[in-house]
């Protein structure tokens, strides 16, 4: 199950988060040091490091961010 989460789920790039951001899609931060969800909401700002996500940032180098990425 986590390989398919991770593999059909899983934003990486800039255009599958700006997808979700565009249209107001709650996505998932996982953090992989601590193993539990961090953030689960709409993207407020994105940039080439952080991923900000109800007033929050997260490292887009150590978490994992899922949602629905662009088709």
């Amino acid at each position: 199950m986590t390989l398919t989460k991770l593999k059909n789920k899983s934003l990486v790039t800039d255009p599958e988060l700006s997808y979700s951001m565009r249209l107001g899609l709650p996505i998932e931060v996982y953090c992989t040091e601590k193993h539990e969800t961090l953030a689960f909401g709409r993207i407020d700002h994105f940039c080439e490091l952080t991923v900000v996500i109800q007033g929050q940032r997260h490292d887009r180098n150590s978490c994992l961010f899922f949602g629905c990425p662009c088709q």
